[in-house]
């Protein structure tokens, strides 16, 4: 009756939220970008730092438009919770799952992009995650972490434990209904691509050259074998990367993955990038500027997404 049928209000509400996210975006002209950093896991790295965490203290509050590391005409702001000291996020499972539920609590609302940041010790390079696994998930490309048998988070944390130790007040099979994989709503290939971008490679190569041939020197697991044979961006190399892992970073991608799915929109982009090991200054330097050149990267893509011009 009438013609047409009508619009479930489910979806009406979340066109609502999102028309509604769009506009504020488009009034206020700021675009909001949430950082995480990690703290340390001596039981398995023999480090008492950790440079997720360390480089979240370098990052400033705002980024302006036009700007070394902001292509776009809007400003960005950083909110940056875990960079005092002692605020990081524990390498703990059940503290993770309840401090992602926390995060989203205070801040999914008035979040445009929530970025993610882990330490990967002995790497060259930065990373953006193309995808996260559920623990319990298994594979042959990680039977080197923790028993062997290829199980994610089953390793155990720095309070000892595993995800499977979970309590039920601590959130205990949370997302047995949920895909096994998960992936942001970025092309996360276009972030690293962009972030290049912004970095500009010094070297014969050009910026794509040296994009699309890291790409192509990449194995199953996504890990470029020859990174250390391509010429630098500045110093800096951000290629995408297969998976956040199955220890406690790629734990803390598929909470936040997880999360932002099942709560009602308008909930933040979600990314997740490894950051080297070496701190000292000029390191940390490095990945400061490797972390605001794929922020100003993610924020681009955001804002094409949304058609805020």
């Amino acid at each position: 009756m009438g013609g047409g049928s009508e619009v479930p209000p489910q979806l009406a509400a979340d066109i609502q939220q999102e028309t509604k996210m769009i506009v504020d975006i488009q009034s206020k002209k700021e675009i909001t970008v949430l950082v995480t950093g990690c703290g340390p896991f001596p039981r398995h790295s023999q480090r008492n730092e950790n440079t997720s965490h360390l480089i979240t203290k370098l990052l400033p509050s705002h980024i302006a438009a036009h700007s070394t590391f902001n292509p776009t005409s809007y400003t960005i702001k950083i909110l940056n919770p875990t960079s005092a000291e002692g605020k990081y996020i524990r390498v703990e499972y059940a503290y993770i799952r309840q401090y992602i539920q926390k995060l989203y609590n205070d801040y999914a609302e008035t979040v445009d992009l929530m970025l993610h940041l882990g330490m990967a010790d002995g790497w060259d390079f930065y990373t953006v995650e193309r995808f996260a696994y559920r623990e319990g998930f298994t594979s042959s490309w990680s039977g080197a972490i923790g028993t062997g048998r290829g199980y994610y988070c089953e390793l155990d944390d720095e309070a000892g434990k595993t995800a499977e130790d979970i309590t039920e007040d601590e959130g205990k099979g949370m997302w047995l209904n949920m895909p096994m994989g998960l992936s942001p709503g970025l092309d996360v290939d276009g972030v690293a691509r962009k972030s290049m971008e912004i970095l500009k490679v010094d070297g014969t190569e050009t910026m794509l050259a040296a994009y699309e041939r890291c790409k192509r020197d990449t194995n199953h697991a996504g890990l470029p074998d020859t990174v250390r044979s391509m010429p630098l961006v500045k110093d800096v190399n951000v290629v995408p990367h297969h998976e956040a892992g199955s220890y406690c970073c790629g734990f803390i991608y598929y909470e936040s993955l997880a999360t932002a799915l099942t709560r009602p929109k308008p909930t933040p982009h979600v990314l997740f990038s490894h950051v080297p090991g070496e701190s000292d200054t000029k390191s940390l330097q490095r990945g400061r500027s490797a972390v605001l050149a794929i922020i100003g990267a993610a924020c681009d893509q955001i804002i094409d997404q949304q058609g805020a011009l």
